[in-house]
């Protein structure tokens, strides 16, 4: 897997990115303010978003916020590349620090009801260690 930092509003990826979030089955899940969330992730200090290419393939991005020494973390699958081992090997690679961030520890909230990023969390090796709501945080390590 290969991953670019996006560091410019200005992407080119930056509208497509924008209808993958539009798709009711992301949007579900994932909400964004599309008018000023690529302005936050590519300004914002200790914010950070990744687009993760798989054979020269876009297949998915990585949010990520760095608060002491704690990576918060949202793993977005492009649908048609979902359920082909994309989200494991993110964050696999997460696991192994294959990105350029230093943290001890990774969190990450999930929606009950999103039952498989929950199970992929869970597979990882990430244990429940708060439910608020609609949400479960879940930790690696715990």
């Amino acid at each position: 897997m290969n991953y670019i930092q996006v560091q410019s509003e200005k992407d080119q990826d930056v509208p497509y990115l924008l209808s993958v979030h539009r798709l009711p089955e992301i949007k579900r899940f994932i909400g964004i303010d599309e008018a000023n969330y690529f302005r936050y992730v590519t300004t914002t200090e200790n914010v950070f978003y990744f687009k993760a290419y798989w054979n020269e393939k876009l297949v998915g991005t990585v949010h990520c916020e760095l608060k002491d020494g704690v990576l918060y973390l949202s793993i977005l699958v492009i649908p048609g590349f979902q359920r082909r081992g994309i989200g494991t090997e993110i964050l696999r690679d997460m696991q192994k620090k294959a990105f350029p961030l230093s943290f001890d520890r990774i969190v990450a909230s999930i929606e009950k009801q999103n039952d498989a990023s929950l199970g992929l969390f869970r597979k990882m090796g990430f244990v429940r260690v708060e439910e608020d709501g609609e949400l479960v945080d879940v930790s690696w390590p715990a």
